[in-house]
C-alpha cells in the first residue's frame, strides 16, 4: 500500500529540485519573460530570483505593479521551501544560528518573518525553518509577501527617484 504522505513528500522534493534547477537556467536571460509584461515577470519570479529585476525594470514599469508581481511570485516560490520544511525532509544542523532563528520565529511569529522579508536575505533558509516549526501557512505567507512588497516598492521607488525613468 502506498502512503499518501510519502508521495506528497516525494512530489514536493522533486518539484523543489526542478524549481531550483530552472532558476539557474533562466536567471541569465529573463528577456523571454519580460516581453509578456507583468504576467511574464510573475512567471519569472515563480522560478528565478526576481530581486535582480527590480533595479532595471522599475525604470520601465510601474513600480507598484512590478513590486506586487515580483513579491507574489517570489512568495509562491518560497512556499516550496516551507513545504519541504513542513514535511521534515530537510533539517539543518542545529547550530547557534539555527537556534537563534528558531527562537525568533517562536517568539515573534509572523512579525519575524515580515522583518526577514524586508531585507535581502536567503529566505529559503527561513521558510524551511518556519515549515518544520509548523508555523501556520497563511500568517507565514502574508508576512513574507507584505515584507517583500514593501521592500520592492521602496527599492523601485528609490531607483526611479535617483536615476529616473527610461
Amino acid at each position: 500500500m502506498v502512503n499518501r504522505k510519502q508521495i506528497f513528500k516525494s512530489f514536493t522534493l522533486i518539484l523543489g529540485i526542478v524549481v531550483y534547477l530552472l532558476a539557474f537556467v533562466i536567471v541569465f536571460d529573463p528577456g523571454p519573460f519580460i516581453k509578456f509584461g507583468y504576467p511574464g515577470i510573475f512567471a519569472f519570479n515563480l522560478i528565478g530570483p526576481g530581486i535582480f529585476l527590480i533595479p532595471t525594470l522599475s525604470r520601465r514599469f510601474n513600480v507598484f505593479w512590478l513590486a506586487l508581481v515580483t513579491a507574489l511570485g517570489m512568495a509562491v516560490n518560497d512556499c516550496f521551501s516551507y513545504l519541504a520544511g513542513r514535511n521534515g525532509d530537510i533539517v539543518f544542523k542545529r547550530g547557534v544560528r539555527i537556534k537563534k532563528v528558531e527562537a525568533k520565529i517562536k517568539r515573534f511569529g509572523p512579525l519575524a518573518i515580515f522583518g526577514w522579508a524586508l531585507i535581502p536575505f536567503p529566505f529559503d533558509f527561513i521558510a524551511v525553518i518556519a515549515g518544520y516549526l509548523e508555523m501556520p501557512f497563511w500568517p507565514f505567507f502574508l508576512a513574507m509577501f507584505l515584507g517583500r512588497l514593501i521592500r520592492f516598492i521602496l527599492m523601485g521607488s528609490g531607483i526611479v527617484a535617483i536615476w529616473g525613468r527610461y
